[in-house]
């Protein structure tokens, strides 16, 4: 009898669901591209791991909602929890609540504000600040001649740290030239529609735009199409900026619709947090934060990023 029983508890150890690493995911918005993105890498690099699940959620942009699905994870007892936030300023009841559970938590792509990275907590993403200077310093370049040119930027949603360092580095590249003016400036919320509505707004107030500096692809192309069908062309009447490199943005830059992004790294991003999951759950080290470097994309270069 002994000997039944002890073949039954091996068996049961042994057994996919005794020994899978559960993984519970949130993310702020899935119908937002690059996070959709996100969302597909993440699954694609846990099914290289056979002993993870993983479990999607969508915070639908809602801070309540996300911190109610990280506490359903820590309910069911999830091995560890990855957080792509709502809001990077509303962070701490999350951060808390994990750590209260000791439950390992991983920040994606968007890093918190208010939360201390640390003690059970780690941040995977990209230095947002690098992007605006990047994106930035290309346009100021190509307008280094001109006497006088104006700047026009397109912001993410505000209660994204992602909005806020972005712009910080755009406008730091442009108070180093005296040329430069920010003259218009506003929310279009990461998306295409809310992009081409505004940059419509903005050129039937009359305002002379040389340089549109969006903190998105998204919001780039929607104002792209907004100035071609109000009889102009980027390129020659707007130069256009955008941020993420993802297929749309190479497209647009492909058609002459963008003049140069900045690629943010969304399978590493992805890809990082699974590997950081899959390394703490076995006891394994990481980093409190990782960077994942931007790349400046130009018309020259484009090509090697498409299908990235």
């Amino acid at each position: 009898m002994k000997k039944i029983t002890l073949l039954c508890l091996a068996s049961l150890l042994a057994s996919p669901a005794a020994m899978a690493l559960q993984v519970g995911v949130t993310m702020a918005q899935m119908d937002d591209v690059f996070l959709s993105r996100l969302r597909g890498y993440i699954a694609e690099r846990a099914k290289t791991y056979p002993d993870m699940k993983v479990q999607f959620e969508d915070a639908q942009g809602a801070v309540d909602k996300s911190l109610g699905q990280v506490q359903s994870f820590i309910n069911a007892k999830v091995d560890v929890i990855i957080v792509n936030p709502v809001d990077t300023q509303g962070t701490k009841n999350i951060t808390d609540a994990a750590r209260a559970a000791k439950i390992p938590l991983i920040y994606l792509n968007r890093m918190p504000s208010d939360s201390k990275m640390g003690d059970g907590v780690s941040y995977i993403g990209s230095d947002e600040i690098e992007a605006g200077r990047m994106q930035m310093q290309y346009l100021a370049d190509m307008v280094k001649d001109r006497k006088s040119v104006n700047v026009a930027i397109m912001k993410g949603l505000l209660n994204n740290d992602a909005t806020r360092f972005r712009t910080q580095g755009a406008k730091e590249v442009i108070a180093k030239h005296p040329n430069m003016h920010v003259v218009l400036e506003d929310t279009a919320k990461w998306m295409r529609e809310d992009g081409m509505n505004l940059m419509n707004n903005w050129i039937l107030t009359g305002e002379k735009i040389d340089i549109l500096s969006a903190n998105a692809d998204e919001m780039a192309i929607g104002a792209a199409m907004a100035i071609k069908s109000n009889g102009m062309k980027v390129g020659k009447d707007i130069l256009v900026g955008g941020t993420d490199g993802g297929n749309n943005g190479l497209q647009a830059m492909k058609t002459g619709m963008m003049t140069v992004t900045v690629f943010q790294d969304a399978k590493a991003q992805a890809f990082g947090a699974v590997d950081m999951a899959e390394k703490i759950s076995k006891g394994e080290k990481v980093k409190d934060i990782e960077f994942i470097p931007f790349q400046l994309i130009t018309p020259e270069n484009y090509q090697k990023f498409m299908n990235h």
